[in-house]
């Protein structure tokens, strides 16, 4: 997360605010191809590798059931999404290459195996690697042309060598024989990941369509001084997952002896994030004018205002991480779908709301706007379906 947010004032120094806008856009939109190849895997297979770590057949057929639904979306990414977004030159040939490392990775992403056997250091370091060669490129090889293409390859293909690299290493350490499943296994994966998801691709689309509505009605310079928001919103919901991530196995275990155990563990956790993100909205909101020469070089009024208003928005998706593990664990997935789809509505309206009938500084609002409404919906669903089993 620190590597991503350091490589910001590297591109906005040596190639413009406008450029890092475009590089925002493109990256929000292989976020979003690369969850929708993940197609929820990353959170649905923790708990059975957790369970049989000591199988290695077990994990063998996990990896294989992983990797041949991964394959089979990746493919149909590439002809539904990649090959109409440049025949209709939505984008160009270059832009639409760069969008293939991320999306190619995310085969071989094997965070929730190593999640599940408790070697998340592992993946933690190779990235902490991988992002340190991408800055290094940035800062040594000089671009002139197709910058925003190259810029994104620079910081998606040391992440794709890893993670291919350590999926080899551990077919080999757990003897795994890759094979293809069946079309019923692949068909009830399908099945069975769809609310996860789309439950997923929700809260990344939440930033994607109002990037694509500021990239449509704001000026370039105005896209990248959002594009600075987005990438800092993207950086802490990464932090947050990775602490759901982290406490996944122990709340998974604490649920299944006794909803009354993981709730105490809960409370604890809730108070930990609301420390952070109020040390954080402090950080951001008194320093603004601080943050803002930090990543851009000099004092921008448009940037520090846009911070400022981001500041609070931390706490909304930090509070309302548990809500969504308390969703998982009890297998609330139609109730996740439901929220999903209430949270694209929400999206939608207040994207169109703040680029079409507001002055463009109210672009700011937008993450502290959805996220209040994210934390809002989760919490309200989340109580009745206590509520529901409380009565059952």
């Amino acid at each position: 997360m620190l590597m991503q947010l350091i490589a910001i004032p590297i591109i906005t120094a040596n190639h413009g605010l406008e450029t890092f806008g475009e590089v925002a856009l493109i990256t929000s939109i292989g976020a979003l191809l690369g969850n929708l190849v993940n197609f929820g895997t990353n959170q649905t297979e923790i708990k059975a590798i957790s369970i049989q770590r000591n199988d290695h057949n077990c994990l063998a057929d996990i990896y294989n059931e992983i990797f041949s639904l991964r394959l089979v979306i990746c493919l149909l990414m590439i002809a539904l999404t990649i090959i109409p977004i440049f025949s209709f030159n939505f984008l160009s040939l270059p832009l639409v290459l760069s969008l293939l490392p991320l999306i190619i990775s995310e085969i071989f992403n094997p965070l929730y195996f190593l999640i599940g056997i408790e070697k998340i250091h592992w993946i933690s370091w190779g990235n902490l690697c991988s992002r340190a060669i991408s800055l290094l490129l940035l800062m040594i090889i000089p671009l002139s042309t197709n910058i925003p293409a190259i810029i994104n390859l620079m910081l998606t293909v040391p992440i794709m060598l890893f993670n291919i690299g350590l999926s080899i290493y551990l077919i080999n350490k757990f003897n795994i024989k890759l094979h293809l499943i069946s079309v019923k296994k692949l068909k009830d994966k399908l099945q069975n990941n769809f609310y996860v998801t789309f439950n997923g691709s929700s809260a990344i689309l939440q930033q994607s369509i109002f990037m694509f509505f500021v990239a449509g009605t704001a000026t370039p310079q105005i896209l990248g001084a959002y594009g600075i928001i987005d990438k800092f919103s993207g950086a802490f919901r990464q932090l947050i997952s990775a602490c759901s991530s982290a406490i996944y196995p122990k709340a998974a275990q604490l649920y299944q002896e006794g909803i009354q155990k993981w709730n105490k563990f809960r409370t604890i956790v809730q108070r930990g994030y609301l420390v952070i993100s109020l040390l954080i909205a402090f950080l951001f909101y008194f320093f603004a004018d601080q943050w803002a020469i930090l990543f851009y070089s000099k004092a921008d009024p448009t940037i520090t205002f846009f911070l400022q208003c981001f500041s609070i928005a931390p706490l909304a998706i930090a509070l309302n991480a548990n809500n969504v593990l308390d969703m998982l664990l009890a297998h609330l997935y139609k109730q996740m779908f439901l929220v999903s789809c209430l949270i694209l509505l929400a999206t939608f309206i207040i994207s169109f709301a703040l680029t079409h009938f507001l002055d463009v500084k109210f672009i700011g609002f937008y993450p502290i706007a959805i996220e209040s409404t994210c934390l809002l919906l989760y919490t309200l669903v989340r109580l009745k379906s206590n509520s529901k089993h409380a009565l059952a």
